[in-house]
């Protein structure tokens, strides 16, 4: 048996689903796949652009169909009518998902049916281009015209067991691929909504940016404001600490979407910058119709910091102390305005008390937190969830060994598993 808790379904259509809003060819194609699936919510229209015009509704796979391809919940199923398949009808699915929240519906899985012949290839194009989406299962209308179960189940096996879910080289920016880092994630936000700066440091892959990504998707639906600045940029480590000040003062006013007047870029130098500083965020922020705390988050800050920075003014000159004496002073004074993250590899720029001869005016202000190894039963979701959807199993063992042989390194792990679903 499986350790998933499926409920029994059979083949059918709920009783509120409205067949008879669909077009008669959808409507055949409808009565055909209730024939294997069971048809649970009728969906609504969506209108994309200047004239096209969708059709989606909710499905449940079988029983034993769901036990196959590990899907618990109904698979959203979108009708694109025009013999030329177009990627805005991903879409579609978005809107769905968003109308349908309280129902929760698959997030792995998604079907796409379409009038133009070759949408099998334009999707897997698709895919390919964005890694991080869900697996979309594409027919065409012809195609499930004439169908049986086999081809249906045939179809799904081939894109999920040909693509490899566990080969992520980029940070993740979505939740559905992300595993293991939620109470770390609740922690820096808690700290954020308290007034508290924080430090991460952690390993070069070890998720640092992906938990940036994730803390920002969590920030998103409270309305908190955040800006996020790379600091492994020129655009960023060839500025200047004055001129880094004017377009964090930039950033923070894009971000809020402000009108506030702000000092022109020649104002800011060595002299005055900090004053103008005080002056423009202090602007920004009353423009708010209700102010609240931004997060600042510095990713790479080891590229903008003292013996490690990428430009020589940040490495072996003052621009460090000037910027952190600038920011600490100003929170000191309006601590509601913003916090602060520090994300990088070496946290020496948090710890050390003394930077280049001068006063670290982050020392003891800022708590580093370290990103923790994965353990075995993190490793255990992020491989077996991932391993289920492309048809791999693996010994209850395995994860205790992937732990110990990698350090609980997610980054590792998944390319080990992606080596090894290449060489299958």
């Amino acid at each position: 048996m499986s350790e998933l808790d499926y409920t029994k379904t059979n083949p059918g259509m709920h009783k509120t689903f409205m067949i008879q809003r669909f077009p008669e060819r959808e409507r055949e194609i409808l009565r055909r796949l209730k024939a294997w699936w069971y048809l649970t919510n009728s969906g609504d229209d969506v209108t994309l652009g200047a004239n096209a015009k969708l059709s989606y509704f909710l499905m449940k796979p079988i029983t034993s169909f769901a036990e196959a391809f590990n899907l618990e919940r109904e698979i959203i199923c979108v009708f694109s009518p025009y013999p030329n398949f177009e990627p805005r009808t991903f879409d579609a699915f978005d809107v769905a998902k968003e109308r349908y929240q309280e129902l929760r519906p698959e997030a792995i899985c998604r079907i796409v049916i379409s009038d133009d012949s070759n949408v099998e290839n334009k999707v897997e194009k698709l895919l390919k281009s964005d890694p991080e989406q869900p697996i979309v299962v594409p027919f065409t209308y012809e195609e499930l015209l004439n169908a049986d179960e086999y081809t249906i189940r045939n179809r799904f096996g081939r894109h999920f067991y040909r693509r490899n879910l566990f080969n992520f080289l980029s940070p993740l920016r979505k939740d559905l691929y992300f595993f293991g880092r939620s109470e770390l994630i609740q922690e820096l936000v808690n700290r954020h909504l308290s007034g508290e700066h924080t430090g991460l440091f952690g390993l070069r892959k070890s998720g640092k940016t992906s938990i940036i990504y994730a803390t920002e998707r969590y920030l998103s639906p409270t309305n908190s404001n955040f800006i996020s600045l790379d600091c492994e940029s020129p655009g960023i480590h060839q500025l200047r600490w004055f001129e880094f000040l004017r377009k964090l003062v930039e950033e923070y006013k894009a971000s809020l979407g402000s009108n506030a007047k702000i000092a022109a870029l020649n104002q800011y130098n060595a002299k005055n910058a900090a004053d103008f500083f005080s002056r423009d965020m202090l602007r920004i922020y009353k423009s708010q119709e209700e102010p609240a705390a931004s997060l600042i988050i510095f990713d790479e800050i080891e590229r903008i910091s003292p013996s490690t920075g990428s430009s020589k003014h940040w490495r072996d000159e003052s621009d460090f102390i000037y910027f952190w004496q600038t920011l600490r002073s100003f929170y000191q004074r309006n601590p509601d305005v913003f916090t602060y993250l520090m994300v990088g590899t070496n946290p020496s720029c948090v710890e050390a008390s003394e930077l280049n001869g001068h006063e670290n005016p982050l020392f003891k202000s800022v708590p580093s937190r370290y990103v923790p190894p994965f353990e075995v039963q993190q490793v255990r979701e992020m491989v077996r969830k991932l391993g289920r959807y492309m048809g791999m199993k693996f010994d209850e063992r395995i994860y205790g060994l992937l732990t110990e042989d990698f350090g609980g390194h997610p980054f590792l792990i998944r390319q080990f598993c992606s080596e090894r679903f290449t060489s299958t």
